[in-house]
């Protein structure tokens, strides 16, 4: 969040260098140095907030940065407002020492540049999101996976039913989306893995993208699979793989008249075009390819797929009890009441297995009712996150969605999870008044702020981070047509972890 405010600071810095209030009171050459410190900055701030764990110091910097461009905000703000008022000398002494304050605050953070620049490099164990993701694979355990038969099911029906069509010749992709951790990876691993349907394939390949998205990588693992070979035998065997063209010549060699079943799990490539050249390149590789894809962002989904995009099915809260009960000891007689903790628990991780997983450690350590009642009252994921000294991959995946959304998008969000409380329920026409009105979205040349709002929904939707609020009929509004939205209670507490000490509510200028 640190970078959404320190972008909105230079933005109002830009729009107040040569304002006439600025220039009549002699804060221009101030403003420019303000101006350029922050912008100096920036750099550090994405690499620093991509970083899962970090030391005091950095945390020391982060902070003294945000506060920094917070003051800024609030200077710029006062000249502005200056602008139409009758300047005392007692008045002007203020507004000078208020430049001053912020420009000291700046400097401060600007100055430990070189210490930051040199704490990046030499700090290779200090990984990013990106890094400290966990691989998957097609290996999992079937018994410990619940209540996804059905969904297992309808993706090898569509798999098994889809004919070859003149637009999308012989190649079939069903996209599975949804809020990390919902299973995802699981029921894709389930269809690779099923004994009875993958006889029909030639071969099956596994590749996990996440965020490195490469053509040459992808196209040489699939060779890599196909003929068994690891990828530093498949590298020095040929020179032939070193090209694109040459890559994809040999893939279609070896996959020509073959059936080939691929999952591509984690993708997180938004590009349209980068993704219809994934497509074409599939498309080119073989006479029949079924291609699983797990994303956790719809419109990812949307652009990808030949066939219905799927989205698993919440699990139940008695399955997500059942989930955390495999964990822990029996229940003896007298334990009555830590049982009903114990399914008040199950119920906060709505539907999400991954939640009940990293639950069940919590509980197991312990069989006191107070311990439980604790964990049951506490943030869902800081109860997990300070848990584990490893970042869960459905922690590190929401991490890359929320510090991938753009800085102004970023703050609607921040907003709403700051103001509202878990499972509260708004009024879409009324959440849009609320980002406009505090100038969290400003129009552009081409676009209105509601325009911009309704796309950003759009994206919160896209990303399972806004959902349409369940009501007595499943279409998401009033009796008189309203959209009233809400917010899972998993991505309302992952949020407010990410948040603390970042976000700052704006009040309306």
């Amino acid at each position: 969040m640190a970078q959404a405010i320190v972008e909105r600071a230079c933005a109002k810095l830009r729009s107040a260098i040569g304002d006439e209030a600025v220039v009549r009171l002699n804060f221009t050459t101030d403003l420019h140095d303000l101006l350029e410190a922050l912008e100096d900055i920036q750099p550090f701030l994405d690499k620093a907030v991509m970083r899962p764990f970090r030391d005091s110091w950095l945390s020391l910097w982060l902070g003294g940065a945000l506060n920094a461009a917070y003051k800024t905000i609030d200077t710029v703000d006062e000249l502005q407002d200056a602008r139409s008022a009758t300047m005392t000398r007692r008045m002007k002494n203020a507004l000078a020492i208020q430049v001053q304050e912020a420009k000291k605050l700046v400097m401060w953070a600007y100055e430990q540049s070189p210490e930051l620049s040199y704490y990046f490099t030499e700090n290779p164990m200090l990984h990013g999101i990106a890094d400290v993701e966990r691989k998957t694979g097609p290996v999992f355990e079937e018994a410990m996976v619940l209540e996804r038969g059905s969904d297992k099911q309808r993706i090898m029906a569509t798999l098994l039913s889809t004919e070859p069509n003149t637009m999308q010749e012989h190649i079939t992709i069903l996209p599975i989306f949804g809020l990390a951790g919902s299973g995802k990876t699981t029921l894709a691993q389930m269809v690779f893995n099923d004994t009875h349907s993958v006889q029909g394939y030639d071969f099956r390949v596994w590749i996990h993208v996440f965020t490195r998205f490469d053509f040459h990588a992808i196209g040489n693992s699939i060779i890599c699979q196909v003929l068994g070979m690891g990828q530093e035998e498949i590298n020095h065997s040929s020179s032939d793989v070193q090209g694109m063209e040459s890559i994809m010549k040999r893939l279609h060699k070896l996959l020509n008249g073959k059936k080939v079943l691929l999952v591509l799990d984690s993708l997180w490539e938004e590009d349209p075009i980068q993704l219809q050249l994934l497509k074409s390149m599939l498309t080119f590789l073989g006479d029949k390819m079924d291609v699983i894809v797990t994303t956790c962002n719809q419109a990812i989904a949307r652009k990808i797929c030949t066939v219905e995009p799927y989205k698993p099915n919440r699990l139940s809260d008695d399955m997500c009890w059942k989930i955390i009960k495999d964990f822990i000891p029996p229940f003896k007689g007298g334990e009555e009441e830590l049982e009903k903790i114990g399914r008040e628990i199950a119920s906060k991780c709505q539907g999400i297995p991954s939640v009940a997983r990293a639950y069940a450690p919590l509980l197991a350590s312990s069989r006191n009712t107070m311990t439980w009642k604790e964990a049951m009252e506490r943030n869902t994921w800081l109860a997990i996150l300070t848990s584990h000294l490893v970042v869960p991959l459905a922690v590190s995946s929401f991490q890359l969605s929320f510090w991938s959304m753009p800085p102004n998008l970023c703050l609607c969000f921040a907003y709403y999870c700051d103001i509202f409380p878990t499972r509260h329920t708004i009024f879409k026409d009324d959440l849009v008044h609320h980002w406009i009105a505090l100038h969290l979205i400003e129009p552009s040349e081409i676009l209105s702020a509601t325009q911009i709002a309704e796309d950003y929904i759009t994206r919160l939707q896209d990303m399972s981070f806004l959902q349409t609020a369940e009501l007595d009929h499943a279409s998401g509004k009033d009796d008189k047509g309203a959209i009233l939205f809400t917010m899972h209670d998993v991505v309302h507490d992952l949020a407010t972890v990410l948040l603390k000490r970042s976000y700052r509510t704006p009040s309306v200028n």
